[in-house]
């Protein structure tokens, strides 16, 4: 059986929940919210009634763990989400375990077994690099609950998410380029601009407004970002004299909102809507491989640590918390076998062991290459 879900009822005007076998009232529709409008995926409710819900399952005793189901399980996990995670966590979170309680949220939670994850996996092929969020998803939820003395042990602790499989690719000058002049609509050009001239993820792109802007200095400061636990501090986006002119036409176009706009909907980019436009770009241009919206990133890394600037001052630009990320995750060095040729070359200049001999002038005088018998091997 599944776990009831709230319901509208239009003669009262309410919110109600099939709890224990009665109908448990959650509260009055809230003014200046949507519509209450049930979907195929089900009914809508809005914020204050989803967390009276929340509250309802959070404070009833809990069942024993062998009736505990995995879709209470996960509502309990998620609640506690909404209050400690980023809107942008909880959404992932939210997505993925959806999915899980579709196919098995009426089994209770000492039923599940690493097989339930892995049937799941192999229903959702379209799943590529996502395999892995959805794997750390289920897994976070049951070792919350394990945390929390819900139930115990894990019964899916053993299983590993797979690693991380590296598709972004270094691009060339020529290439970004390559890629701007392929973008038709002016919108998503000034936005891939955005990400290739300043090293921001592209949800900073995505939902920075002017509110963010302080052109008497140059930035673009994000209070609240992704790093924000580490760090303690503001993220600050540096910007050259082509972004401030871009971010100064933007600010005069959207004076509330987002800067960066689709042209369709005058709507911010989306995730979705990002990946796809990256997904049309690669299906243009197949000789970039693993072309994907991060390797603007990788490449702005890449081509500050190939021009000489320092690793820690990548880190900054970067808002990372650490030079140690930059090092792992953005230096592409190797690829660079021009520049460490030239490296190689200079590191080996004078490291031939020779004979040569300094007189009392300081010069030196060639001489012939030290040869060196070899030690005869030992027995005994």
């Amino acid at each position: 059986m599944r776990q009831p879900t709230p319901w509208f009822r239009a003669s009262k005007h309410a919110w109600f929940v099939e709890h224990h076998g009665k109908q448990v009232r959650l509260g009055i529709h809230p003014v200046n919210t949507s519509t209450p409008k049930k979907s195929p995926t089900g009914w809508n409710p809005p914020k204050a009634i989803l967390d009276a819900y929340y509250k309802l399952m959070a404070t009833e005793c809990l069942p024993q763990s062998d009736k505990l189901a995995v879709s209470l399980m996960c509502d309990l996990f998620l609640e506690h989400g909404q209050k400690h995670h980023t809107a942008d966590t909880y959404e992932n979170y939210l997505y993925f375990l959806q999915s899980f309680c579709n196919a098995h949220g009426s089994l209770p939670v000492t039923e599940i077994r690493p097989f339930h994850v892995t049937k799941w996996l192999y229903n959702n092929p379209a799943w590529k690099g996502g395999r892995r969020h959805a794997v750390i998803a289920v897994k976070r939820a049951f070792s919350w609950a394990d945390q929390e003395g819900i139930f115990s042990p894990s019964p899916i602790r053993g299983i590993k998410a797979e690693g991380v499989k590296r598709r972004t690719r270094v691009l060339s000058s020529e290439e970004q380029t390559e890629i701007l002049a392929t973008i038709r609509d002016k919108e998503f050009r000034q936005f891939v601009r955005a990400m290739l001239a300043t090293g921001c993820r592209p949800s900073e792109v995505s939902r920075v407004t002017a509110a963010n802007v302080n052109l008497d200095l140059g930035v673009w400061i994000f209070e609240i970002h992704k790093t924000a636990k580490k760090t303690q501090k503001p993220r600050v986006v540096y910007l050259s004299e082509e972004m401030a002119a871009l971010t100064r036409e933007l600010m005069a176009k959207n004076p509330e909102g987002p800067l960066f706009r689709s042209s369709r909907r005058n709507a911010p980019f989306t995730r979705n809507a990002i990946r796809i436009r990256f997904g049309r770009l690669r299906k243009k241009l197949p000789h970039l491989k693993y072309l994907v919206a991060y390797s603007a990133r990788h490449s702005f890394a890449t081509q500050a640590l190939v021009n000489g600037v320092g690793i820690a001052q990548v880190a900054e630009l970067l808002g990372h918390t650490s030079s140690e990320m930059v090092s792992s995750t953005y230096g592409h060095l190797a690829g660079q076998i021009a520049r460490m040729r030239e490296a190689a070359k200079k590191a080996t200049a004078s490291g031939t062991a020779t004979n040569d001999k300094c007189g009392s002038s300081g010069k030196c005088v060639p001489g012939r290459l030290t040869k060196r018998r070899s030690m005869p091997f030992h027995e005994g």
